[in-house]
């Protein structure tokens, strides 16, 4: 839908509007205010989007066979990114990338009708509340808390290579995410089950949960194959319980409505690309006699290239959050491989003297202790920190006062119309670098910190 003047804006609303509220009658929507309020408030998008979202839990129990008209569901359809006319991208992205986003949209335009299908047919209560819950084994703050417990045991490796495939299969699908705009299967007629009403604004394709989960399950294939640590036995649980995390993962992203098919293809290839990528880089240097990590300068260097990573990221169309997930996992990349090159540069031996040679019970307490570490930094230390030295230091601008004085704020610079959801704005540099350092904190208190607790507290 091309975004017209305010004069016709009080025909098409006359016109959706009787179109909503037989939906919402046909559904027996529970609200205390009418349908007629939801639509004049000043916030009825919000309202009338999640009351339609949630409401085809409802058309899922009667077995509804015939999908919804979506012709006539741009009035909130415009409210997730990736969803206008080709117009609206054709005069914002280049020749090449808007042919190939057109070649794409053949595979997302028709596949919300069979989704929507599929997700009718199989959905339960108890699946809703096991994918949406297991969805979260995806989520950054999931791996910012179990990431570091192969090094809290004794895998030291283990834990950096984990980071690596983990940190760039997601910058890949974000920036690819952000190049494509694609959209994700229409809402309604599915319903989007998630825990984060934040994974619900980004584009589609490709899925960065399936490209996270192929990137660690085929590490972790390697890793059982290389090892002599386990019995066969056990080994064969290890494969079933890997396998049970990728399928769990990856068909939940149908299953709740969040991905169609290309987006879980293209997911998949990104995570192949990334293992394969981080394999040729862990063996080919040594075998080439090459370690960058023995040269004083690495720690400038990695920090460099992690923020061209960020500022050269291609520039979505609408609002889209993912560019934020892929400064924090950048953030960390960089903040390993500081923490890895003080380590050898400075022969800092304590983190080697983890290990699971103990009574059982120092595992979960060299968890629960490291845990808390990375919380404290995270959630206390970090923000005031970061943000005093950029702002009272390096001199950077506290736009958070400025646009509070001003009568405009960064929310409503790139406001598009009621109906659709926000144009593109850059971050503010100061968050850019503020999050990046930020996260590149957390694998310094994992490498450098915990070792240091745990030795005080007897853990090691």
């Amino acid at each position: 839908m091309s975004r017209s003047g305010s004069k016709e804006k009080p025909d098409i609303l006359t016109q959706e509007k009787e179109l909503i509220k037989s939906k919402l009658s046909a559904t027996t929507l529970s609200t205390t205010s009418s349908v007629d309020d939801i639509l004049t408030s000043s916030d009825s998008i919000t309202k009338l989007s999640s009351k339609l979202h949630s409401s085809t839990s409802d058309i899922a129990e009667e077995k509804i066979e015939k999908p919804l008209d979506y012709g006539k569901m741009d009035i909130y359809q415009l409210l997730d990114p990736g969803n206008h006319g080709g117009e609206h991208f054709k005069e914002k992205m280049s020749p090449f990338r808007y042919a190939f986003r057109e070649y794409l949209t053949r595979y997302t335009n028709t596949q919300s009708e069979m989704l929507y299908r599929w997700q009718v047919k199989y959905r339960t209560p108890t699946r809703d509340k096991f994918f949406a819950y297991t969805s979260l084994m995806g989520s950054h703050t999931f791996f910012v808390v179990f990431l570091p417990v192969p090094l809290w045991v004794g895998h030291y490796h283990l834990c950096m290579d984990m980071v690596y495939v983990l940190g760039y299969s997601l910058y890949i699908s974000g920036y690819l995410k952000d190049y494509w705009c694609l959209p994700r299967p229409r809402a309604p007629p599915l319903e989007r089950i998630s825990l984060s009403e934040y994974t619900t604004k980004e584009y589609g394709a490709p899925s960065s949960h399936t490209a996270n989960a192929t990137a660690v399950s085929l590490w972790l294939f390697l890793t059982l194959y290389l090892t002599d640590a386990f019995s066969v036995p056990m080994k064969l649980f290890l494969v079933f319980l890997i396998l049970a995390y990728y399928f769990t993962l990856v068909l939940g992203r149908l299953y709740c409505g969040m991905h169609g098919v290309l987006d879980l293809a293209s997911g998949a290839i990104i995570g192949v690309i990334t293992f394969f990528g981080r394999l040729i880089i862990k063996y080919a240097g040594p075998m080439l006699k090459i370690d960058l990590t023995d040269h004083v300068w690495y720690p400038i260097f990695s920090v460099s290239f992690g923020l061209v990573l960020l500022f050269k990221h291609v520039r979505p169309i609408d609002f889209c959050p993912c560019y934020e997930d892929s400064v924090a996992f950048i953030g960390v990349v960089c903040g390993l491989e500081f923490s890895n090159w003080l380590i050898r540069y400075k022969d800092f031996q304590t983190v080697f003297q983890l290990n699971d040679n103990h009574e059982w019970y120092f595992i979960p307490a060299k968890i629960i202790v490291g845990v808390i570490c990375v919380l404290i930094w995270k959630y206390v230390i970090a923000k005031p920190v970061i943000y005093g030295i950029l702002i009272h230091i390096f001199r950077f601008e506290d736009y958070h006062v400025e646009t509070i004085k001003s009568e405009g704020t960064i929310d409503s610079i790139n406001k598009t119309e009621e109906f659709e959801c926000e144009l593109h704005y850059d971050i503010p540099k100061l968050d850019v670098y503020g999050r990046f350092f930020i996260y590149a904190g957390v694998p310094s208190t994992v490498f450098l910190v915990c070792p240091i607790v745990y030795y005080y507290l007897d853990l090691v």
